[in-house]
């Protein structure tokens, strides 16, 4: 009886470990830029501006870039050699109607990338018409593997358009 239960203890420790499991969360406090993620696992996630600065707050200029950018991403489903990211982009205003609804950015990847290649990813976002100076917008990014669904990083932050 004690043999059997050293080994049931001993397999409740292994089995979890041996899995390929990742769920957790990140919050950028200088721009409010938050993140979720399941099934991947990620270093990082941060805002850019067009040139890779960091970003330390969550103004952006009306006409500007802005990047999201998650890095360290792993455990995409490979076929082939090759992996198949997705990315959509959702922009909605302060009344939730979306200015900007892109179901996948990567959607022109069709023969998908290596591994390393998708340790990070990047959605891009160009701000202009309509949105206004003194508003502020919801953008919402996830990054996605087109292999395995329900592997994602779901990102979230509120955008301040200034001058």
């Amino acid at each position: 009886m004690k043999k059997l239960l050293i080994i049931l203890l001993t397999l409740c420790f292994i089995i979890p470990i041996s899995c390929k499991y990742s769920k957790g969360i990140k919050k950028d406090l200088t721009t409010g830029l938050s993140a979720s993620y399941n099934g991947f696992t990620m270093e990082d996630i941060y805002l850019t501006d067009a040139n890779g600065t960091h970003l330390n707050s969550n103004k952006i200029s009306l006409g500007s870039k802005l990047n999201v950018i998650a890095t360290g991403v792993q455990n995409f489903e490979e076929k082939g050699g090759k992996v198949f990211p997705g990315c959509r982009i959702i922009l909605t205003d302060k009344n939730k109607n979306e200015i900007l609804n892109l179901p996948d950015a990567f959607s022109d990847m069709t023969n998908g990338t290596s591994a390393s290649e998708a340790s990070t990813l990047k959605a891009v976002l160009t701000t202009g018409a309509p949105m206004v100076i003194g508003e502020t917008y919801h953008l919402n990014v996830r990054f996605f593997d087109k292999n395995k669904k329900e592997n994602e990083i779901v990102s979230d932050v509120d955008l301040l358009m200034k001058e």
